[in-house]
């Protein structure tokens, strides 16, 4: 099973539609399948990088048509209309390639549209809340996740930097996990991070948060790349 697409994949080798279909359709069904395990990094951002490679192969392709030279073909004294034709017509190689893409964008978009209604669904069922008071300090902290039916919390601590690139701000955040524990009967979250205080006294008013979800995702390939984004967003919006 083809489980990486080079970037260069359609124009690379050998140019011939079956081929290059056989080469796409084992790549695509190599990311369902791992949609299909509730994964979703990094196929569906390679995926979208992909799409967007083909989309804008198409599109200079497009612009190098048009950018030929033409001839006219007719005259249309009545209408005052003139008709061009192109003075370089596709080649077979040309033809070919137009072949794949116009074939590999809608299967992307398909595979793409079962990724995306992935990531909605995760990300409607994690939940996010403050645990304690919020300080003004919210740049790190700790993120405490729990996934039902089980009964471990992971403990993080994440660190968002900020930086400016071609005059505008972006954020990045990094999450490391610092501890696996089985959190007992009637102890609290606001307990846990008590704890983290005495521990880890380089913080002693972190910013905490708890994210929850009904069922168990997996944690790497999926969680934690969407728990990235919310508690980026959830900092953004307490500013």
């Amino acid at each position: 099973m083809m489980e990486k697409l080079d970037k260069d994949w359609i124009t690379n080798g050998l140019i011939d539609f079956e081929y290059k279909k056989y080469v796409l359709l084992a790549y695509l069904q190599h990311v369902q399948n791992n949609f299909d395990q509730d994964k979703l990094y990094p196929f569906l951002s390679d995926l979208i990088a992909h799409y967007q490679d083909v989309q804008s192969f198409k599109n200079r392709k497009t612009l190098l048509k048009t950018g030929f030279p033409k001839e006219i073909t007719k005259i249309d004294l009545e209408k005052l209309r003139l008709s061009y034709e192109s003075v370089t017509e596709d080649s077979e190689l040309m033809e070919a390639l137009e072949e794949i893409v116009e074939y590999a964008l809608p299967e992307m978009k398909n595979t793409l549209g079962i990724g995306k209604e992935l990531y909605e669904t995760v990300e409607a069922d994690l939940h996010i809340e403050p645990v304690g008071i919020v300080p003004l300090y919210k740049d790190e902290g700790y993120v405490m996740l729990e996934m039902a039916p089980q009964k471990r919390t992971d403990i993080y601590q994440y660190k968002i930097s900020k930086f400016v690139m071609s005059g505008e701000g972006f954020r990045s955040i990094y999450l490391k996990l610092i501890r696996s524990m089985r959190r007992g009967l009637g102890e609290t979250f606001e307990g846990i991070k008590m704890g983290l205080i005495k521990t880890y006294q380089a913080l002693p008013n972190p910013a905490t948060f708890l994210l929850q979800a009904h069922k168990p995702y997996p944690v790497k390939e999926t969680v934690v790349p969407i728990a990235k984004r919310l508690v980026l967003q959830t900092v953004r919006e307490m500013e």
